[in-house]
C-alpha cells in the first residue's frame, strides 16, 4: 500500500496503532522497534509481506482491524485532557527505557517529562502494608536522596511507594509515578489528590490511554517501568514473593544497581530485603550510601534537629497557621489529638467520607503536620 502519513499528528498516530495492537508489555517490541524505524515501514510490509514470523495472530488482527488515522481522535482526546503523549522516536522519549527489552512505543504523561533526562532517577518501592520499622527506613533512605535532588521514582501504591512520593514532595524534589491505569482513573482512589500533586510538581506516566482502568495484569506490566526508568533500586521493606519482588526481578534483568535494608530475621516483612542481601545486593541503612555509592553530592544545607514533643507540637501550629490549608486539611488537623488518630476515628469526628479524610491527611503530611503510622493511624509530627 502506498499511504503515507505526512503531518506530525499522522505519523504520531502511527505509533498509537502499533502500541495498541502490540499491546503493553509485549515480548517482542523491542526486537519490533529496532526493526522498524518507523511505524510507517511496517504499516507497508503489513500488505507485502508474511509477518507472522514477529507478530502473534492477535497482534496482526489488530493491526489490520484499525486504520492509523483512527488514532488522530485519540490524540485530540489527549490534549483535551491535560495528557501528554511521547512515542519512541521522539526526543524526549526517556532513554534509559529504550534499554529494556520490552519498551513501551508510546507514554502517556503529565507534569514535566524531562526529569527523566536531567534528573539522576532512582526507584524506591516496598511492602504496600509496611511496619513502622519499614516507614522509617524508607524516610531514612528517602530524604537525604530528595534532598540531593535525585528523582524518586515509584508506583504510586499503598504503603512505602506513596511514602518515598510524599518524602520527595516535601522536599521540594522531583519524583515520578508510574501508573498501571489510564489518566483518568486513580488507583488507589484515596491517593487522588497526591497524584494530583505529583503531576503539577513531577511526572505521572505510564503506557496506558488515557480511560484504560487498572487490571491486575497492568501492574507487574508497569513494574518494568519503575524499574526501566530507574539508575538503580532500593527496596526498604518486602516479602519474599510479592510485586515488590518482581520490580526487583526487572530491575536485576535490566543490568540495574539493587539495595536493601536489613531487617528483623522474624519479620515476613523483611524476609525479601534479607533474600536480596544474600543474594548480593547492596546493603543500604540510609540514603547516604545510596549516595556514596554513585559519587553523588549530598545536600548539607538542612541538618537533622532533634527536639522534644512539646516543641514539635509547637512548630506545628505555628506551621499550620502560615499555611493556606484546604478546608478538608483543616478540619482533619483540628480532629488530631496528642495519640495517634485511626482513619475511622478521624472520619467519625469531622464527619466528611473517608476519601476527602484521605485526601486531607495526605496534605497534611506533605506539609510536613503530620506522619503515617502502619495500620493507617496518623500522629502529629
Amino acid at each position: 500500500m502506498n499511504k503515507r502519513f505526512q503531518t506530525p499528528e499522522e505519523k504520531r498516530a502511527l505509533w498509537l496503532w502499533l502500541a495498541d495492537a502490540l499491546g503493553p508489555a509485549a515480548v517482542q517490541a523491542g526486537d519490533i522497534l529496532r526493526m522498524y524505524e518507523h511505524p510507517q515501514i511496517l504499516f507497508e510490509e503489513l500488505f507485502t509481506t508474511d509477518l507472522s514470523c514477529i507478530l502473534n495472530p492477535s497482534q496482526l488482527r489488530g493491526l489490520h482491524a484499525a486504520e492509523p488515522e483512527d488514532f488522530v481522535a485519540r490524540l485530540d482526546e489527549c490534549r483535551q485532557n491535560g495528557v501528554s503523549v511521547v512515542c519512541y522516536d521522539e526526543d524526549d522519549y526517556p532513554a534509559l527505557l529504550r534499554e529494556i527489552p520490552a519498551p513501551p512505543p508510546v507514554l502517556y504523561y503529565r507534569g514535566d517529562i524531562t526529569i527523566l533526562q536531567r534528573c539522576f532517577t532512582f526507584a524506591i518501592v516496598g511492602a504496600r502494608k509496611p511496619s513502622a520499622y519499614g516507614v522509617e527506613a524508607t524516610a531514612r533512605i528517602a530524604e537525604p536522596l530528595a534532598k540531593a535532588g535525585v528523582a524518586l521514582i515509584s508506583g504510586l501504591a499503598s504503603g512505602l511507594d506513596s511514602e518515598a512520593h510524599k518524602i520527595a514532595l516535601r522536599e521540594k524534589a522531583p519524583t515520578v509515578a508510574c501508573i498501571a491505569f489510564g489518566h483518568e482513573h486513580c488507583y488507589p482512589g484515596a491517593h487522588k489528590k497526591l497524584k494530583t500533586l505529583l503531576e503539577e510538581h513531577g511526572l505521572v506516566i505510564g503506557e496506558y490511554p488515557p480511560h484504560m482502568p487498572p487490571r491486575k495484569d497492568f501492574f507487574l506490566q508497569r513494574n518494568r517501568l519503575i524499574a526501566g526508568l530507574s539508575q538503580g533500586i532500593c527496596v526498604a521493606e518486602a516479602k519474599r514473593a510479592s510485586g515488590t519482588m518482581n520490580t526487583v526481578s526487572a530491575a536485576l534483568e535490566y543490568g540495574r544497581d539493587v539495595f536493601a535494608v536489613p531487617g528483623s530475621i522474624f519479620s515476613p516483612l523483611s524476609e525479601g530485603t534479607n533474600h536480596l542481601l544474600a543474594e548480593g545486593a547492596q546493603v543500604a541503612v540510609c540514603g547516604e550510601d545510596i549516595l556514596d555509592f554513585y559519587d553523588l553530592q549530598p545536600n548539607d544545607e538542612k541538618q537533622n534537629v532533634q527536639t522534644s514533643p512539646q516543641e514539635k507540637s509547637e512548630q506545628a501550629a505555628g506551621h499550620e497557621e502560615s499555611l493556606n490549608l484546604s478546608e478538608s486539611a483543616d478540619a482533619v488537623y483540628r480532629a488530631m489529638g496528642g495519640q495517634a488518630q485511626p482513619l475511622a476515628v478521624l472520619c467519625e469526628k469531622t464527619g466528611m467520607p473517608t476519601a476527602k479524610v484521605m485526601a486531607g491527611l495526605t496534605e497534611l503530611e506533605l506539609c510536613g503536620l503530620i506522619r503515617a503510622l502502619p495500620g493507617r493511624q496518623y500522629v502529629l509530627k
